[in-house]
């Protein structure tokens, strides 16, 4: 009997211990839309979107 090292392929099935995964054209996971801020387009002396009534640089924007 030879003992021939063992090459890792696509057909390799035994666990090697990776817990990484690389997004590929065959991977299975859906798109997903980036994270946005919603605070991106308020101005500094724009009221603040959570309605305190203050400026956005007085509120949320410090």
């Amino acid at each position: 009997m030879s003992q021939e090292p063992h090459v890792h392929g696509p057909d390799c099935n035994h666990d090697h211990g990776h817990d990484h995964h690389v997004h590929g054209p065959h991977c299975n996971h859906g798109h997903q839309e980036p994270v946005r801020n919603p605070l991106k387009e308020v101005g500094r002396n724009d009221p603040c979107p959570c309605g305190s009534q203050k400026k956005f640089k007085k509120c949320h924007g410090a």
